[in-house]
């Protein structure tokens, strides 16, 4: 659990494996939770109130069973880099983005629900050396915000029900 970080990231991980049972930030000054490099399992993750991303994902493989995440400063996920991301249940609200998908990367989301943001999900190619993102979504949800979703030339965005 980490509460009130005021560095880069509340919680780095770089090249961890295995599994975690429950990871919590509250009041992170920048990105709260940062992982790369990384082939993790994690049953929950809570994040409330970051000034950037509150979960960023890279270079790696990730499995998330449930995820609830309110006030970010920017992404609620953001996953980049090559990353794959599978997620069974995730509930985001009040955040300019909900899911980013970029640079090769591949997330794939069970359940979805998405509230008071600016744009619910986004695929696109932001680094030259990488092709686009790609979201699978089976169930979704997006209330009372902008966009529903923004995908660019090279990126895909699949709904699956």
């Amino acid at each position: 659990e980490i509460t009130n970080g005021n560095c880069e990231d509340g919680l780095n991980i770089i090249r961890g494996t295995g599994s975690i049972n429950s990871l919590i930030a509250v009041n992170s000054s920048n990105d709260a939770l940062d992982i790369d490099f990384s082939d993790l399992k994690i049953s929950k993750i809570g994040v409330t109130s970051a000034g950037n991303d509150c979960l960023d994902l890279s270079f790696g493989k990730y499995e998330i069973e449930e995820i609830d995440i309110n006030d970010c400063g920017d992404k609620a996920i953001s996953v980049g880099e090559k990353s794959k991301l599978v997620i069974n249940e995730l509930n985001v609200l009040n955040s300019k983005i909900g899911v980013a998908s970029k640079d090769s990367s591949k997330t794939k989301l069970e359940n979805g629900y998405f509230k008071h943001l600016d744009t619910c999900l986004s695929a696109y190619n932001k680094k030259q050396e990488f092709f686009g993102g790609l979201i699978e979504i089976k169930n979704f949800d997006c209330l009372n915000s902008i966009n529903k979703m923004y995908v660019d030339d090279i990126s895909t965005i699949n709904f699956k029900n």
